[in-house]
């Protein structure tokens, strides 16, 4: 499975429109811009309790290593999808 969340990250982030980092995917689920939230698996508790009403995908490892599958040279804990784009994103998604 991590290999094809990890395909399915980099098609959403060519593809789709995505805000990365805490605050910018809380205001994008509050706003009700996102159709799903990904999330590393060092995701704080309290982060999580703010996401609400939206599909959630955990990404099996730490932020360092969802940063790196994203291609980006910083960890990212948490993700917003705007758009999907051409990914299956959504397939991946729990409520």
């Amino acid at each position: 499975m991590e290999t094809d969340i990890n395909k399915v990250l980099r098609s959403v982030l060519s593809t789709g429109k995505v805000v990365i980092g805490t605050k910018q995917s809380i205001n994008a689920v509050k706003d009700g811009k996102a159709q799903v939230v990904v999330v590393s698996s060092n995701c704080p508790e309290k982060t999580l309790d703010e996401i609400k009403g939206v599909p959630l995908v955990r990404f099996p490892e730490s932020g360092v290593e969802m940063g790196a599958a994203c291609g980006k040279p910083f960890p990212i804990t948490v993700m917003a999808v705007e758009e999907t784009g051409d990914s299956d994103i959504l397939s991946f998604g729990s409520s």
